[in-house]
């Protein structure tokens, strides 16, 4: 494996960019792939077979087609369900996402903590395994929240272009879950998606905590390309592409206008994925 080989991060669409931002500020000379896996979204409504089994091909072509030194599965729904499944059918090192709730534990002061997640990753029993591999103290107590509805108001832009809109789906899915339990003051943004409805949270909902994981991920990957003596010697490029459906309105030029309305600015392309 070369230094200079590229990082691949994807999602099934906008939301590995909240993972991408931070990468490039932790990693600034790594080249980095960013596919946005657009067809593919939302990843929280699939079987974990059918999770599996698309995880699988956009890695397998990633390898293919980019040769990437690691690739960021930059979604908790595929990280939490499939990710150790995945493993044996790559040949490339694997980073997932996870809901950061060892910082969770240390922010709150009333011991109720939420876990914004899609439907899918929220009603796995993957993601009560990893809950319960955490050794969370037994005071602590976990809310897994159904954020799947504030997911869908990222991905077409929506939260850019209808505000109102936005703070009443937030309203609607955060009041249900404080009606639940009214003590959570921490809750972790376990989709990555969700960060860029932040502003939001905190607008509305002041007096919560809303963790973002993309630090933690970073860090990792920093560390193992120094353990590994990967780090990349070069000016750090990033590549943006995304698979397209025109009937579906799903293009680069669409997504490439949600994505200037967040900072970035670039020539996106298409490709399509077997």
């Amino acid at each position: 494996m070369e230094n200079n080989n590229p990082i691949a991060v994807f999602d099934s669409g906008v939301g590995s960019f909240s993972i991408v931002r931070v990468l490039r500020k932790v990693l600034p000379s790594e080249h980095i792939i960013y596919l946005a896996d657009r067809v593919s979204f939302p990843y929280g409504t699939k079987t974990n077979e059918e999770l599996k089994d698309n995880i699988i091909s956009r890695i397998k072509w990633l390898e293919k087609t980019y040769n990437p030194k690691i690739i960021v599965v930059a979604s908790n729904t595929p990280s939490i369900q499939v990710l150790d499944k995945v493993i044996d059918f790559t040949k490339t090192k694997l980073f997932g996402v996870y809901p950061p709730i060892e910082k969770a534990v240390s922010l709150t002061k009333t011991n109720h903590i939420g876990i914004l997640a899609t439907k899918g990753a929220v009603e796995s029993p993957e993601i009560d395994n990893f809950i319960k591999s955490k050794n969370i103290p037994e005071q602590i107590k976990i809310a897994k929240i159904n954020a799947s509805d504030l997911v869908a108001l990222v991905e077409p832009g929506t939260f850019q272009t209808d505000k109102e809109k936005t703070s009443q789906v937030i309203k609607n899915v955060i009041d249900a879950a404080l009606k639940i339990d009214s003590e959570i003051d921490v809750m972790t943004l376990s989709s990555t998606h969700l960060p860029f409805l932040k502003s939001y949270f905190e607008e509305l909902y002041p007096e919560i905590s809303f963790i973002d994981p993309a630090d933690n991920i970073a860090k990792e990957v920093l560390v193992y390309l120094e353990n590994e003596h990967l780090m990349s010697g070069c000016k750090g490029i990033l590549s943006v592409i995304t698979t397209v459906d025109e009937e579906k309105n799903l293009t680069a030029d669409g997504l490439k206008d949600i994505l200037m309305k967040i900072g970035l600015n670039t020539e996106i392309k298409p490709v399509l994925i077997n």
